[in-house]
């Protein structure tokens, strides 16, 4: 796999860093990133994070580790790409099925690409890639086991009730 060097790609690395061991630090994170060739200022590092929605909890070690909320949990007020994945799956998605590693989403005639844009700038671990056409978005994820978790995640968001918080 070639990796890309874009902000996107860069948030991308810093949520699945965070999810995949316990961060308890921005000069942690980024000497990290910087051991995998991601060389990232502390303000930039700052935002980032900010933007990801992460936050300082108590780790199974008793440390406070970075955690990175799933999209539209925690009972507060939706924001940025969350919020928008959240509104386009309740307000578009028709049905999902997994294949494989791939989910095939359908929507109403000519709403595919929202759906499309709003998974892709939200950034979700272990999804590669969409390709929408019209009323039909493909998701490719890393594994099967990926397919069916965000399968569960975008029918339990497509039915939920937006929040009025």
């Amino acid at each position: 796999m070639s990796t890309i060097s874009t902000r996107a790609a860069r948030l991308s690395r810093i949520a699945t860093i965070v999810e995949s061991r316990v961060v308890t630090s921005q000069d942690e994170l980024r000497q990290i990133l910087a051991d995998e060739g991601i060389a990232v200022t502390q303000a930039t590092l700052s935002r980032d994070l900010d933007e990801l929605q992460a936050r300082k909890v108590p780790s199974a070690d008793g440390k406070r580790a970075y955690w990175i909320p799933a999209p539209g949990i925690g009972g507060e007020r939706e924001t940025g790409a969350d919020a928008n994945l959240n509104r386009w799956a309740r307000e578009v998605m028709v049905s999902a099925q997994a294949a494989q590693n791939q989910l095939v989403l359908r929507t109403p005639p000519g709403a595919a690409q929202l759906l499309a844009s709003a998974l892709d700038r939200a950034l979700l671990r272990g999804v590669l890639g969409c390709i929408a056409g019209d009323d039909t978005v493909l998701v490719i994820t890393e594994n099967n086991e990926r397919a069916k978790d965000l399968l569960n995640d975008l029918i339990n968001i497509a039915q939920a009730q937006p929040s009025n918080n």
